[in-house]
């Protein structure tokens, strides 16, 4: 099943990003499968605010367990995380239905 992840920041936490950044892509590197598509949202400077996933799991419980153990979550950084079932409609720009 997908799941559609929205993530937002905590202000002010681009050097807490920055410090645990590389834990935080290796945590995601292990569970690689588990992920469609995955990166920052930015603001108008480029700085990451949060960040979007597409999520493949058995189910929501998988997904909250995949947010509240990666590192940027056990460093504080996640002000807010909402998890919603997923369908792709289109993808590289073609039906995908």
């Amino acid at each position: 099943m997908l799941f559609a992840v929205r993530i937002t920041d905590l202000p002010g936490m681009g050097a807490t990003r920055r410090s645990v950044r590389d834990a935080h892509i290796a945590y995601l590197s292990a569970h690689a499968a588990m992920l469609v598509l995955a990166g920052p949202v930015m603001d108008g400077e480029g700085n990451s605010t949060g960040s979007v996933r597409v999520v493949e799991a058995v189910d929501r419980a998988a997904v909250e367990k995949l947010c509240a153990e990666d590192p940027f979550a056990i460093a504080g950084c996640f002000a807010k995380v909402e998890i919603d079932p997923y369908r792709i409609v289109f993808r590289d720009g073609r039906l995908a239905e």
